[in-house]
């Protein structure tokens, strides 16, 4: 997945459209569209207010980027679980291991 898309992925999880992305980072929208369609891309600070904008980190968003290429729905779980509150991240971990728990036992 590229910047664009998973800029695109975490607004649209949020809930906003793109002008109020646009209203909330200082930025435009036809900007923020041209950032999320690849042709363009966002200088460092905008970067930075669009991260803040959707609540994650400038990190986040290229390790979703960068993790979801392999093209196996992980970048739509990064993103989803980045966005949870932390007692919820907790929660999903622990589910996780008893699942892995449960497939390690019946094999």
């Amino acid at each position: 997945m590229t910047l664009g898309a998973t800029l695109r992925s975490f607004r649209k999880a949020k809930g906003l459209t793109l002008t109020e992305l646009a209203t909330q980072a200082h930025s435009h929208e036809g900007n923020l569209s041209r950032i999320e369609r690849d042709a363009a891309k966002p200088s460092l600070d905008l970067l930075y207010r669009l991260a803040d904008s959707l609540n994650v980190s400038v990190n986040e968003l290229f390790q979703v980027s960068e993790v979801s290429r392999s093209g196996d729905g992980q970048s739509h779980l990064n993103a989803n679980f980045i966005q949870l509150a932390p007692s919820d991240r907790s929660l999903l971990v622990d589910f996780s291991n008893l699942l892995q728990k449960s497939r390690s036992r019946s094999e």
